[in-house]
């Protein structure tokens, strides 16, 4: 198994956080060193509760990257298929979702309101 998610991530949290250690990730994600170490030697994958944290930490959808890692560590072709599914939808509702926001709910955030 590459975990190839797990690779992407970790990746994210290094270059949003200045290309920190394996032991400062470990302390931001609540781990051991020895953990985030498996992971960059992609002897393991992100549990749920550190990944949930990595996306609060980085400003990411957790679903999306719950999923992504629910998938890398899917053995069964019905279960990557259910996961696939589900990045589909994910990435569907963005499309629709974020153009709508900014249209309707910008001008409320922002204060710039034009009647």
């Amino acid at each position: 198994m590459e975990h190839l998610a797990t690779k992407k991530y970790l990746s994210i949290i290094r270059s949003q956080y200045d290309g920190c250690s394996d032991y400062r990730i470990a302390q931001l994600l609540q781990v051991s060193k020895s953990c985030v170490s498996r992971w960059s030697n992609g002897k393991g994958g992100i549990g749920d509760e550190p990944a949930a944290r990595l996306a609060d930490l980085c400003g990411l959808d957790a679903v999306e990257v719950l999923t992504e890692l629910y998938l890398e560590r899917s053995k069964s072709r019905v279960t990557r298929q259910y996961y696939e599914e589900i990045l589909k939808r994910t990435a569907t509702a963005l499309v629709v979702v974020l153009p709508a926001f900014f249209f309707f709910l910008g001008p409320v955030v922002t204060g710039h309101f034009t009647l």
